[in-house]
């Protein structure tokens, strides 16, 4: 599972992804999957992580979007 948001704050491309069955990683660090930061609740790198075990590629993608919109306006 996996999205790719074009950021005009950051000045690139943000892949997230979900390598195994839970954890939702992206490449801030500029490494991919396993090897990237952990999403965390309120737009953090840390703390609670944040997690989806489903199917859905939409609820993915709004968890995603969510975290991203919070991690940029801090």
């Amino acid at each position: 599972m996996g999205l790719t948001i074009n950021s005009k704050k950051i000045g690139k491309q943000i892949n997230f992804s979900r390598p195994g069955n839970h954890y939702i990683y992206v490449d801030l660090n500029g490494k991919p999957g396993t090897l990237g930061n952990q999403i965390c609740r309120n737009g953090s790198l840390t703390g609670d992580t944040i997690g989806y075990s489903g199917d859905s590629d939409e609820v993915f993608e709004r968890i995603c979007r969510r975290w991203y919109r919070k991690f940029t306006n801090q």
